[in-house]
């Protein structure tokens, strides 16, 4: 009998090792809901690309949130090619998440691009903060919002897209 409950314990014990951490994530995930429609996002404060902070009380019409490289790409792209008065025209704010980027390649690598942007771009480095947001691989985060409450959320990869999503 003691030779099974042995054998018994050590499966038991790496199935509790392997599954607690994604409890415990997702209970984690309870406690700081993802944004979705009809919901709204607290106000919060983020520094742009050049450390200016700003403090978003005011939620903008559309805010477009960027979760990696090839997103941060279509990002630039697009709004480098616009007018300085486009963001302000269609009431945008654009995020970054850096949060995954080690902070020395941050630092050395992402920042100093950013800071080439013709645009401004809230920076996100809280991957608590950054988890709120909705995402999809590749795809920025369209978050349409209307008096301060998200109507809809929609992913774009490619510029005729994101063109349609904000000028619609």
């Amino acid at each position: 009998m003691k030779s099974l409950t042995k054998k018994l314990n050590l499966p038991i014990f790496l199935l509790l090792l392997f599954t607690s951490p994604i409890l415990s994530q997702s209970d984690r995930q309870k406690g700081n809901q993802m944004i979705e429609k009809n919901s709204t996002i607290e106000p919060f404060t983020l520094n742009d690309q050049f450390g200016k902070e700003h403090n978003i009380k005011t939620l903008p019409k559309l805010l477009i949130c960027s979760f990696g490289k090839e997103t941060g790409k279509l990002i630039s792209s697009y709004f480098n090619a616009k007018s300085s008065d486009y963001l302000a025209q269609y009431d945008i704010k654009l995020l970054a998440d850096v949060s995954s980027v080690p902070s020395l390649l941050r630092s050395t690598f992402v920042m100093p691009k950013m800071k080439k942007y013709s645009f401004e771009i809230l920076i996100s480095s809280d991957s608590k903060f950054s988890k709120l947001f909705p995402r999809e691989e590749d795809k920025l985060t369209v978050i349409k919002i209307e008096n301060g409450v998200i109507q809809e959320t929609v992913f774009v990869g490619n510029e005729l897209e994101l063109k349609e999503s904000i000028e619609g």
